[in-house]
């Protein structure tokens, strides 16, 4: 912990949407995990070694498919390296701003590596391969988010480590059969920064019991619409569209539809840059068959 840095969640999804939990089940754990908000601000105050250190075991602690372990993570902490990654990724500044930046890669040039090692012949190039991979990748980086921030620190994945796969690569020398998943920039959040656990959607909607159901989702869809609409989420960031509406009547339901009628907005600004994932994909060593 660092003094004079704002670390204390505002308040946990739980108690946001007043859910009825006993206390002996409201763990330190669970208060993390539900007190999670992505950091985009922070403060310059270096991250001590063995604070770094206990991330990246928790991070080697996650969950592998097959104990294949086909996944790498890279270190980013120079602050010239952060300031090149920060631009590859669309000029995020927070990026060069925290003191540490991880990026999670599937990995199977290891796997490549121990076939010829043994005398056989790597013939696992297929989707599925490169789903375990990369879910393997994005397991590591989950356990990663939540160890900082049960150590007070603030953290924000970087989905668009995608954007440039190619020049990411280069910039972190890796090698044939590895991609960078996502990358997590990880700091002590700026004083005021906190604003508490972001709603989502009701569970109703999300956690289906048994079976699949569609059963209420408009009133779903309708009531958490109004609740981001008066958090004032997206005010000011509308998707470019015609017509344009006014603020108080813009909201999730709108700006989600007019980014998936808009593949280029996806996932921000600089997603017409991942036209073609696929292809780069490939060329990092990995089958999509």
């Amino acid at each position: 912990m660092t003094q004079g840095v704002d670390t204390t969640p505002l308040h946990t999804r739980i108690e946001l949407e007043q859910q009825l939990i006993s206390p002996e089940f409201f763990t330190d754990t669970i208060r993390v995990l539900t007190g999670h908000e992505s950091i985009r601000s922070f403060d310059p105050s270096p991250i001590a070694a063995e604070v770094l250190e206990a991330i990246l075991v928790s991070a080697r602690s996650a969950p592998t498919s097959s104990n294949l372990q086909a996944y790498s993570i890279i270190v980013v902490e120079d602050e010239q390296r952060r300031a090149r990654m920060a631009h590859l990724v669309g000029d995020q500044r927070y990026v060069a701003e925290a003191p540490i930046m991880l990026i999670f890669c599937a990995d199977v040039s290891r796997l490549h590596y121990l076939a010829e090692r043994q005398g056989h012949t790597f013939a696992a190039d297929n989707l599925e391969m490169f789903l375990t991979a990369s879910i393997d990748a994005s397991l590591a980086l989950q356990n990663a988010l939540v160890a900082a921030e049960s150590l007070g620190l603030g953290a924000v994945p970087i989905g668009s480590v995608r954007n440039e796969p190619s020049l990411v690569a280069e910039e972190l020398v890796l090698p044939a059969g590895v991609f960078a998943v996502a990358g997590l920039t990880i700091g002590y959040p700026n004083a005021g920064v906190r604003r508490g656990a972001k709603p989502r959607l009701p569970s109703e909607s999300i956690v289906h019991r048994e079976q699949y159901s569609t059963e209420n989702l408009e009133q779903h869809v309708s009531d958490y619409d109004a609740v981001m609409i008066a958090n004032g989420l997206y005010a000011g960031r509308q998707v470019a569209s015609d017509p344009q509406i006014p603020d108080a009547e813009y909201g999730w339901a709108e700006h989600t539809a007019r980014r998936t009628s808009k593949p280029e907005t996806l996932a921000g600004p600089s997603a017409a840059l991942r036209d073609h994932l696929k292809d780069e994909v490939e060329a990092r060593g990995f089958s999509i068959r």
